[in-house]
């Protein structure tokens, strides 16, 4: 099975809270370049959960918009989410949902990448960097990086 792991694109420093942080025309740049990069292999993508963050909701779109996908909301993608939690909600999710996307925040796509190689901290996800993982099983130190594309 092939996930990717997507870290929102650029977004405004302030708002009146984080949760509501917007994109800026900057981040909705680094996101389409990176679409447009990557474009075979999201071409792929069945599934997008985002965060229900507004950066991440936006990042999601645009990626949805497209290839033709809806985006799902999962409370389980907000960046202060444990790692285990998003692991048990990997691993109860459905075979026919693969290739699927996920758009989030640090630190969770860190830990989520590092974690699933089991690389430590050596694969850095900045905004708009997307990873690509196989494994047969969603756990620790089970899974393949097969790509990591970074913001051009």
């Amino acid at each position: 099975m092939l996930l990717l792991v997507m870290r929102h694109g650029h977004a405004e420093p302030f708002s009146k809270s984080d949760e509501t942080r917007a994109l800026t025309e900057e981040g909705r740049k680094e996101v389409a370049a990176v679409c447009e990069q990557r474009a075979s292999e999201l071409a792929q993508v069945k599934t997008i959960w985002a965060s229900p963050f507004v950066r991440t909701r936006q990042t999601a779109k645009i990626v949805a918009e497209t290839f033709e996908r809806e985006v799902e909301i999962q409370e389980v993608l907000t960046g202060d989410t444990p790692l285990d939690e998003l692991l048990d909600a990997l691993a109860d999710a459905d075979e026919d949902l693969f290739p699927l996307l996920l758009v989030s925040h640090q630190p969770l796509v860190g830990s989520l990448v590092n974690g699933l190689c089991g690389t430590g901290d050596e694969h850095p996800m900045g905004t708009s960097s997307i990873a690509c993982l196989s494994a047969d099983v969603w756990a620790r130190d089970c899974a393949e990086l097969e790509w990591l594309q970074h913001k051009p």
